[in-house]
């Protein structure tokens, strides 16, 4: 009975499918692309600015501070108690002037005993000497009797045995009289430097000891300044470098001096960039040798890099790179993004020149480019927040 039933609700089924019929989906003809509601075609949402033309100037800004070539730390070169202060912060000073004085009373000690050390060797030598030629002169003597056996064969040997002692001590004390000698020479050094001497004309820029103070060898004492060579060193990132030549117009803003605008030019360029920081090393100095600048002091340096009158410029963010380096941009025309590549020439912070590559009759892609192929149909969000701005209006 229970089979029975079930055939016949099989049969009901078969008959229901095949009254109904079974229709091919309307999309078994294969994808058509995505559609939106109203039957277009979905676009990509891309952020767009406009390539514009006209006067590009390109300035860069850095920050560097003054220096001197001029700028020595003057230190002791022997442990002593400091005696005398000549000089402070702020005196002019000449090449050679005596700015202090440590104790020179141990010093002096040490060079008299070690003059008198060279002139005890010097005497030892000259007794080495004298012996060695009276036993030189014995020899001579005795040689002429062993021919004739009134001596014998052991009394020569014992001579010239003798003799070469005699010489290894004159050797010994040459050789005590060159190193007491050097001993000296050290000591009567060390002995000029207990006065601590300015190398150069210029100004005292610090002081560190008093007097009284005791210092050890390599302590500084003054720091001394030549305030005729002062230039402010700044570091020129890579980019920039190749547009920086010696006649770059510069201008200096010194905020010590109330920040005005003060006129200068390139003094030295780095032959080479430094391979730690990718940067290259610009001393630029005033024109103006008056204004009164001291190292040590910040200013902001100017420097104009280019200009081009008629220029092709887009926003440096819309530009992005192959992996070999090579520059392009998707521009877009009717509403379709394009690859494109293009030559650079000036670059800004902002903007950068574009060579050869586009025209300012499209518009570039600025944001939205990670799922753009070429041809890709694109929407502009800036474009439609304006018509739908206008439309609430």
């Amino acid at each position: 009975m229970g089979l029975r039933v079930t055939g016949y609700v099989a049969a009901l089924l078969a008959m229901m499918m095949i009254a109904g019929g079974c229709k091919p989906s309307e999309s078994s003809g294969g994808p058509k692309g995505p559609k939106m509601a109203g039957g277009g075609e979905v676009r990509a949402s891309v952020e767009t600015v406009e390539v514009e033309r006209g006067l590009f100037a390109v300035q860069g800004d850095y920050a560097g501070e003054f220096q001197s070539d001029g700028m020595a730390e003057l230190s002791s070169d022997i442990a002593g108690r400091v005696i005398t202060i000549e000089a402070n912060i702020g005196d002019k000073v000449e090449q050679g002037q005596v700015l202090a004085e440590v104790d020179a009373t141990p010093t002096q000690q040490r060079v008299r005993e070690l003059n008198a050390s060279v002139m005890m060797s010097r005497a030892s030598l000259e007794e080495s000497r004298v012996q060695l030629g009276n036993l030189r002169s014995d020899l001579g003597r005795k040689e002429p009797l062993l021919a004739r056996q009134m001596i014998t064969e052991r009394e020569i040997e014992e001579l010239r045995s003798q003799i070469s002692a005699s010489e290894q001590r004159v050797a010994v004390a040459e050789a005590t009289i060159a190193q007491n000698q050097a001993r000296l020479a050290s000591a009567r050094e060390d002995l000029r430097n207990t006065k601590i001497r300015a190398p150069f004309d210029g100004l005292v820029g610090e002081r560190y000891v008093d007097r009284g103070t005791y210092v050890s060898p390599g302590q500084t004492i003054f720091r001394v300044i030549d305030d005729s060579d002062i230039y402010v060193s700044v570091r020129i990132p890579e980019r920039d470098a190749p547009r920086v030549q010696r006649e770059t117009p510069v201008t200096l803003r010194v905020g010590a001096l109330g920040s005005a605008p003060l006129q200068g030019k390139i003094h030295r360029i780095a032959p080479a960039l430094d391979p730690a920081t990718r940067s290259l090393r610009v001393d630029v100095v005033l024109d103006d040798e008056s204004v009164r600048i001291r190292p040590g002091m910040y200013a902001r340096v100017s420097m104009q890099l280019g200009s081009v009158e008629d220029a092709i410029t887009v926003s440096s963010q819309a530009i992005l790179r192959e992996r070999d380096g090579t520059p392009y941009v998707w521009k877009v025309v009717d509403g379709t993004a394009h690859r494109q590549e293009i030559v650079l020439g000036l670059v800004g912070e902002q903007r950068t020149q574009v060579v050869e590559g586009l025209d300012e009759s499209v518009s570039v892609v600025l944001r939205g480019h990670e799922k753009l192929q070429d041809g890709s149909k694109v929407r502009d969000i800036n474009t439609n927040a304006g018509d739908d701005a206008g439309a609430k209006g």
